[in-house]
């Protein structure tokens, strides 16, 4: 069981949304073509990210809670961590979206927005020295660049379906990076990051997390009318 764990722990965040992703208001499976897309995205830009990485030493993963499976030197089980995580979070989303519904964003957020990616940016430069932390700070305050130009009417509900998905973030995580166990799955080398931990998980994978759910979200919502359910 223990060389299982971290599929295990993908498993669960997948079924999770799966449980209720036939139910009619939201019909979530009914988007899987806007799902697969998005999936596709993320991967890849995260999948060749997290090669490079690991073959560095930047980050890599303790083999006794892994299947004997890898593709380029990642764990089949990271690979379906790109495909279940934001599966899940976006689920978070579109039932935020389903109950209490979120049509526009006010300018003022698109100007934070804009000021967040500068100030990302910014960060990204005093940090160059420290992989993790550049790389994150980097892409990320590109993204937001991005998104103020695009300016999407699902900005502001984007921020709220984060701001909710960072507590089962904390839970999930905090197991993969070692809560209540002898060792981390995925370990990080303290060198390339700026050593500050949310428990046992590096600030950087808060923002990691925004960057890849960003790119998720604009992937899906692209060209979707506010009132379209799919």
């Amino acid at each position: 069981m223990e060389s299982r764990l971290y599929l295990l722990i993908d498993l669960l965040v997948f079924f999770g949304p799966f449980t209720r992703a036939f139910e009619p208001r939201i019909f979530y499976i009914g988007k899987w073509k806007r799902l697969l897309a998005a999936t596709l995205a993320v991967m890849t830009l995260f999948i060749p990210w997290d090669i490079a990485f690991t073959q560095q030493g930047i980050w890599g993963f303790t083999e006794r809670y892994l299947i004997p499976w890898d593709f380029f030197g990642l764990p089949l089980e990271e690979i379906l961590f790109f495909v279940v995580v934001p599966w899940a979070c976006y689920f978070i989303f579109e039932v935020l979206q389903l109950f209490f519904p979120w049509k526009s964003t006010h300018n003022l957020t698109y100007l934070a927005t804009l000021a967040a990616g500068l100030a990302a940016v910014a960060f990204a430069l005093k940090h160059t020295h420290q992989a993790y932390t550049f790389w994150t700070f980097l892409l990320l305050g590109a993204g937001l660049g991005l998104a103020y130009v695009w300016k999407p009417w699902w900005l502001a509900a984007f921020y709220r379906s984060w701001a909710l998905a960072m507590l089962p973030f904390l839970v999930v995580n905090g197991l993969l990076t070692g809560s209540g166990l002898e060792e981390p799955i995925v370990w990080y080398d303290n060198l390339q990051n700026l050593g500050i931990r949310l428990g046992t998980i590096p600030i950087e994978d808060a923002f990691y997390g925004l960057l890849m759910m960003l790119i998720y979200t604009a992937v899906v919502q692209w060209k979707k009318n506010p009132k379209s359910s799919t």
